[in-house]
């Protein structure tokens, strides 16, 4: 049993430990001490039990304006961290990142604006139909030279027909794989042809023969597929 020294008032409860009225400590009460029995005049009995007094140190309250300090203080501390933390992180951006003071800029010369020629279309192609004319005749220069002999068996004149490539091969054998080339005939020219072997198909899916022919005094063999009779 306990008792509260300031409002006398006494609990049963052993766990509590500050009166409920007025926040004072309890103490305990003896049952050691013996009972004081006092007449009233309506002859009652009172009991009144002396508790043995022990020193009681009563909990402060905390001071509302103390604890607002205590804030402040911390707010502030934290305020000077942020600030160093910061200055702290550009230092290392700015020694890390490497930057240097603007140097003055060197100036130099301008270069002169270059001219573009300005091309005529039809002067490229005149130069380009030259060269092809040129590359022909050093490809016929090239070539060996066989003339024709006289043959009364090529009787029959025909046509080069030939306009993909624009000319007829005239070949030393009656085969495009290992008869050279003697001649181009030109497509549209007149040429004298004789016998002709048999019909065939070549590598290139071509139908027809190889015939016996002269052209400008050259002999040797053309693919009669291109050739008009």
């Amino acid at each position: 049993m306990k008792e509260c020294p300031a409002c006398k008032t006494t609990y049963t409860d052993d766990s509590l430990r500050f009166c409920l009225s007025d926040g004072t400590a309890l103490t305990a009460l003896s049952d050691d001490e013996p009972t004081v029995v006092r007449r009233t005049r309506n002859d009652s009995l009172r009991v009144d039990m002396t508790p043995e007094r022990e020193d009681v140190v009563r909990p402060e309250k905390p001071s509302g304006s103390s604890t607002w300090i205590k804030i402040l203080v911390a707010l502030l501390i934290l305020g000077v961290i942020a600030l160093l933390g910061l200055g702290l992180a550009g230092a290392a951006f700015y020694y890390g990142t490497g930057v240097k003071p603007p140097e003055t800029p060197v100036k130099t010369p301008s270069s002169a604006p270059s001219v573009t020629p300005t091309v005529d279309p039809e002067k490229e192609k005149l130069r380009d139909e030259l060269a092809n004319i040129q590359k022909k005749l050093d490809e016929q220069k090239k070539a060996p030279l066989i003339k024709a002999t006289p043959d009364p068996s090529l009787t029959t004149t025909v046509t080069a027909n030939s306009p993909a490539d624009g000319f007829l091969a005239l070949r030393s054998e009656p085969n495009s794989e290992t008869g050279k080339r003697i001649f181009k005939i030109p497509h549209g020219a007149k040429l004298q042809i004789g016998a002709c072997g048999d019909y065939i198909t070549t590598q290139k899916n071509n139908y027809g023969r190889w015939c016996r022919a002269a052209y400008a005094g050259y002999s040797g063999w053309v693919f009669d597929k291109y050739v008009i009779y």
